[in-house]
């Protein structure tokens, strides 16, 4: 119980220094040996190097969940054979390279489909989708 308090004290003690005056932490660093301006600007570059790689993170499942829904509405036009969204899909598989490949629209996969629509403006592909429904 006395370890606990203790521990209680010091986590207050640490957190009010850390929340009213960073001058004292900067002073003791340097009487220290550290040099103040590196560990401000590597940590600077450390937290922007860290923001932007989670952006990406973040931007590249906003992609593969707008994928996997524009994938599963055209496997879903397919299957009612829905005019506008099954031409569109056509369209798309002249223009791609593959276009062999994709003869038998009801025989398509949902990777196969990811595979036509990748390069495709997601959202817009969306749109025109639920226009439809």
């Amino acid at each position: 119980m006395k370890n606990n308090f203790i521990k209680k004290i010091d986590k207050v003690i640490i957190n009010q220094t850390l929340e009213d005056d960073f001058t004292a932490l900067d002073a003791e660093l340097e009487s220290l040996g550290y040099n103040i301006d590196e560990i401000n600007s590597f940590s600077e570059k450390m937290y922007k190097r860290q923001s932007f790689l989670l952006k990406g993170m973040i931007n590249k499942q906003k992609d593969i969940n707008l994928l996997e829904r524009a994938s599963l509405m055209l496997q879903k036009a397919i299957e009612e054979n829905i005019d506008k969204p099954v031409s569109y899909l056509k369209s798309l598989i002249q223009n791609n390279q593959f276009q062999v490949q994709y003869r038998n629209l009801e025989n398509l996969t949902i990777d196969e489909i990811k595979e036509i629509i990748k390069d495709q403006n997601l959202l817009e592909l969306l749109e025109k989708l639920e226009n439809e429904d």
